[in-house]
């Protein structure tokens, strides 16, 4: 009897270790690793082309006020830093060549014409959807007036808006409004002043690789 009972016993603890040997284990898994995203950043300095058209207005004393459209053509610089709440600051500098703006008057007779703008403009804006950016920019104009075959540089002050969007972590896109008074000044005893309303695109090329956005281990 004393040698059945000790068989039985043996008999259940191998058929335990075995059915233990069965069951799935509960040992965590080794960690899966994920590569790092590369998450797109506005910080950086940045170059491009502009082009577009502007809606010139010469008003001078006396005759009649000359309103024009013009193209513009020209090229950019500048620097963005963008901080961890999306918001983003910037320093921006453009110049360019306005084209066909030009045009005499009768009755009196009198011409007017512009050759050239640049602005240096701070600007702020706030990222949406990762890649575009709306913003605001202003600041210090500079361009030139000329009247009756008299010309003036003058420096005034610009405002606007729009937005960027990056097509690539280099590649970006524009389009923006901007507003630009050059204020009134004296040429030949006759008050002229020259504002003007224009629309530009623009193409630029971000410096930089990508930020790599953080990553969450998975088990």
């Amino acid at each position: 009897m004393r040698n059945v009972l000790l068989s039985t016993v043996a008999l259940m603890a191998l058929t335990g270790s075995a059915l233990a040997a069965d069951l799935p284990s509960r040992k965590a898994a080794a960690p899966v690793y994920v590569a790092p995203v590369p998450a797109f950043s506005w910080t950086g300095f940045y170059v491009g082309v502009e082009g577009g058209a502007s809606f010139l207005s010469t008003n001078a004393s006396g005759f009649a006020t000359n309103n024009q459209t013009a193209g513009l053509i020209g090229g950019v610089v500048g620097y963005n830093y963008e901080f961890p709440n999306r918001f983003v600051l910037g320093l921006e500098g453009d110049a360019g060549g306005v084209i066909g703006a030009k045009k005499t008057y009768a009755n009196p007779v009198f011409t007017t014409d512009s050759s050239y703008f640049a602005d240096i403009r701070g600007r702020i804006g706030y990222a949406i959807a990762d890649r575009a950016l709306l913003f605001a920019a202003g600041g210090v104009a500079f361009g030139d007036t000329t009247f009756n075959s008299v010309s003036q540089g003058r420096v005034g002050w610009t405002v606007g808006g729009g937005v960027d969007y990056a097509f690539t972590n280099n590649l970006i896109g524009r389009v923006e409004y901007r507003y630009t008074d050059l204020g009134r000044q004296t040429v030949n005893n006759v008050s002229v002043r020259q504002d003007s309303n224009a629309v530009l695109v623009g193409l630029l090329y971000k410096f930089g690789a990508p930020d790599y956005a953080p990553v969450v281990a998975k088990y």
